[in-house]
């Protein structure tokens, strides 16, 4: 008897967590950004940046350029095209290929790669985003979705070295999806200048 009432809450409990929502599309509830400020920088110890980004709308994107790292409102991005990154809730997208034919940042994708390791960008390997961005498609994307607790968990094992609008290289290495308070579409990643490869992509 005690056996089946354990499975019966056993069961219960996958039900309730099947019929969780799924954060990616339905948080926030009213879809808008916490504020006009969406991007903040700070520098760390080691030379290196992070970047938080309030992606909290679902409709508006937020673009962000490595070179001088702050966020670029969307006239200032569209008329300068100096933008490197933009965000729209867990989707990340380049200025180049899909999503601009007009820009020229490109990324590659590193698997097994140390942080403190990697001080020179590789010299072969970037791609544009295509019919997918790169930060979703390529080797798995930047996150993975854990179905038990409806949360992206982050790829540790993942580098992406971006090749900007500028032509300057940094790596970059997402962190979280999640602010301390556990809000979601609230991204985190540091990134570094990297010397550039010998020769260019």
């Amino acid at each position: 008897m005690r056996m089946r009432i354990h499975m019966a809450a056993l069961l219960l409990g996958l039900a309730v967590a099947g019929c969780a929502p799924d954060l990616r599309t339905d948080y926030p509830f009213d879809g808008q950004a916490s504020g006009d400020n969406l991007v903040e920088v700070t520098g760390q110890e080691d030379g290196s940046r992070v970047a938080l980004i309030d992606a909290t709308s679902k409709s508006a994107t937020v673009y962000f350029d490595l070179d001088e790292g702050r966020e670029m409102k969307v006239d200032e991005a569209f008329d300068t095209n100096g933008w490197d990154m933009s965000f729209q809730r867990y989707v990340i997208t380049m200025n180049g290929g899909g999503g601009n034919p007009d820009g020229e940042v490109s990324v590659a994708v590193l698997q097994g790669v140390g942080w403190d390791s990697l001080t020179e960008a590789p010299a072969a390997g970037y791609q544009q985003d295509a019919s997918e961005p790169v930060f979703s498609d390529v080797a798995g994307g930047w996150y993975t979705y854990d179905l038990g607790q409806h949360k992206l968990v982050t790829r540790d094992g993942l580098l992406y070295v971006v090749r900007s609008s500028s032509g300057h290289f940094f790596k970059l290495q997402m962190l979280s999806y999640y602010d301390s308070a556990g809000t979601p579409a609230h991204l985190s990643f540091r990134y570094q200048r990297l010397e550039s490869p010998f020769a260019a992509p």
